[in-house]
């Protein structure tokens, strides 16, 4: 039973990391700074949790945040006309960047972060951001596939002559789609730091790739999506307590820090995918 509420844990903020990657792939524009936006958000949220002295405020405050960055680079690159896949990749490089410069202008460090007035108890904050991650990954999935405005979003990415053929601007709809994504990728770093009572560098762990990964393993279908991440979450949960196991004691603390990105590599070659997938 334990074991299985940890998995949940560990599932819960990795599913809305991986609905906001869904969200930009049905908009044909796949978040690829999922994982650095998770560390902007992790440390902004450590910041303005101590400086309002409210946790609630600083996950807010810091998911705006890092979202209106994301938007800003993300209109800039449209306006300049800019190969979009790049400019998502280099987010990944100007949000490490600024996280570390930040840090040690800030905090006078580029290590972790830790603080008196930012510790949570550990059971109850694991219990209540599982459960908001639950709740958001549930409503925006039900946004896409029972809403006029998820639908074309959909369409954007599948058929976007439609769109325009309608008046409707295609590029409107990757713009919220990134939005979406940057949203729940800040947001689930938020709270991995309120989960950890301190912030991390690296502390996303590349949960980012992980969750573009799922994307593709569930083939962009919701249900399968949430059994990708489950895959991966078990995963995650056996390479911290497979060597509680008798007669795995011995196996080398590398390989099971290893284990969930080696899980992901076999699963990405041994699941057969679409070729529009593989196209796209």
């Amino acid at each position: 039973m334990n074991a299985f509420i940890s998995i949940i844990n560990i599932m819960a903020p990795l599913l809305l990391i991986t609905v906001g990657a869904l969200i930009s792939e049905y908009a044909g524009r796949l978040a690829m700074f999922m994982e650095c936006v998770i560390s902007l958000g992790g440390f902004l949220c450590y910041c303005f949790t101590i400086a309002t002295k409210n946790a609630f405020l600083g996950v807010l405050i810091s998911t705006l945040i890092s979202t209106g960055l994301t938007v800003g680079i993300e209109r800039i690159s449209t306006r300049l006309k800019a190969n979009m896949f790049l400019s998502s990749l280099s987010m990944n490089m100007i949000f490490a960047a600024l996280t570390t410069l930040l840090s040690s202008v800030i905090f006078g460090t580029r290590g972790v972060l830790y603080s008196e007035g930012f510790s949570f108890p550990q059971t109850s904050t694991r219990t209540v951001t599982s459960i908001i991650c639950f709740a958001v990954s549930a409503l925006l999935i039900a946004f896409l596939k029972l809403t006029g405005p998820g639908l074309k979003l959909r369409i954007t990415g599948s058929d976007p002559d439609v769109l325009e053929s309608r008046g409707v601007s295609p590029d409107r709809y990757r713009c919220i789609s990134w939005i979406l994504a940057a949203a729940c990728g800040s947001l689930a770093g938020g709270f991995y730091t309120l989960r950890l009572s301190s912030y991390v560098p690296g502390m996303s762990g590349g949960r980012g790739w992980t969750a573009l990964a799922a994307v593709f393993l569930g083939r962009k279908h919701p249900a399968f999506v949430v059994v990708a991440v489950t895959v991966f979450a078990a995963a995650d949960f056996a390479s911290s307590n497979i060597q509680n196991i008798p007669g795995l004691s011995s196996l080398p603390s590398s390989i099971l820090l290893a284990l969930p990105y080696i899980v992901s590599i076999i699963l990405i070659i041994a699941v057969p995918q679409k070729k529009d997938i593989l196209q796209k």
